[in-house]
């Protein structure tokens, strides 16, 4: 617990001593514009979606449209938050477990698409969700085979990672070593984990869900690239629900630059070897991914960062969001997908 609480120390001390390096330092890689939607057979296209409880709004017509758009980018490799069916179509009622199509049958699903390959990561229990599971689990799909290295749970009382983490490496054809694959999703709101709701205000203003996502980014590194004596030359993807900011955002956000809202993603700023995918790309644009928002990100390696061609942000017909008229629920989704295209000749 100490060493977390330092690490959250350290993580504020950078922020004030790197505020004028970040927004004087150029970016790593040129700003490019999506060019279509070839099916590239030289490059890797690796699509990440969070899809809001598991394509809520697909439930109608047997998840028909979202497998049409899949496979109109024909991705190899599929990374997907929030992979079950919580709700009934069209409803807020929650569906018992043995009901719920997905997580179950995503073998079926992404066998639409192409896809024989397919991980989920468990559910964890909880007791503050009805049938006594988590909702969101973390799903890839792919072309290529998969190994499961690590399901990353973390420990009670300063480290659980509310929806469990995997470390997964693909197997691409053709390319020499193993793709790694870190899918999460963290923890969300301002209040800390577990805080009784008339403590969570108080909790919010101290800005403790910040604090408890760095702890589960800490544990989630710990257990999978930090095991690696080398990731600068390894292939590492880390992509999800990060449901934090990023003050590369800030000429957006316009917060103050010392707020401790970005405290999570300045972990992955000061203390990973990852590279922001989408900022690289785009380093004086804006690129939301949920409403006027960026909390997803897909965090890559140096190689990966090298070998990568485009990255599309951009909604289109099929994802442009549009409110359901049901809670807070969007058709298709709440979020915007990210994909990107990696040059295989560059994958060494």
């Amino acid at each position: 617990m100490r060493a977390v609480n330092n690490t959250i120390k350290n993580v504020i001390f950078a922020i004030i001593l790197a505020l004028p390096v970040l927004f004087s330092a150029s970016a790593s890689a040129e700003p490019k514009e999506p060019t279509g939607k070839p099916e590239n057979k030289k490059a890797l296209r690796v699509l990440y979606w969070n899809i809001q409880n598991g394509m809520w709004a697909g439930q109608p017509d047997h998840y028909q449209k979202f497998v049409d758009w899949i496979n109109s980018w024909h991705p190899d490799i599929c990374i997907f938050c929030e992979g079950a069916t919580i709700y009934y179509d069209g409803t807020h009622e929650h569906m018992p477990n043995e009901e719920r199509y997905l997580p179950a049958h995503w073998d079926e699903l992404c066998a639409r698409w192409g896809h024989q390959y397919h991980v989920v990561t468990p559910r964890r229990k909880s007791s503050s969700t009805p049938y006594g599971r988590s909702n969101y689990p973390q799903v890839i799909t792919s072309r290529f085979p998969i190994d499961t290295i690590a399901i990353i749970k973390g420990r009670k009382p300063d480290s659980v990672i509310v929806n469990y983490a995997g470390w997964y490496q693909v197997h691409v054809e053709g390319v020499e070593k193993p793709l790694n694959i870190v899918t999460l999703h963290l923890k969300n709101g301002k209040h800390g984990y577990g805080v009784p709701k008339e403590r969570r205000q108080e909790s919010a203003d101290k800005y403790e869900g910040d604090q408890h996502r760095v702890k589960e980014l800490c544990r989630i590194m710990d257990n999978s690239i930090r095991k690696s004596k080398n990731p600068d030359e390894e292939l590492w993807i880390m992509a999800g629900d990060y449901n934090s900011y990023n003050r590369r955002d800030n000429f957006k956000y316009k917060w103050n630059n010392a707020s401790l809202g970005f405290t999570a993603q300045d972990y992955m700023i000061f203390h990973s070897p990852y590279y922001d995918l989408v900022n690289s790309c785009y380093p004086d644009d804006f690129k939301p991914s949920c409403g006027n928002l960026r909390i997803d990100y897909m965090y890559v390696t140096k190689p990966m960062l090298k070998a990568c061609i485009d990255v599309y942000t951009e909604t289109d017909e099929y994802t442009k969001r549009e409110h359901s008229g049901v809670s807070t629920f969007y058709i298709p989704s709440d979020h915007y997908p990210i994909i990107a295209d990696f040059k295989l000749s560059k994958l060494k």
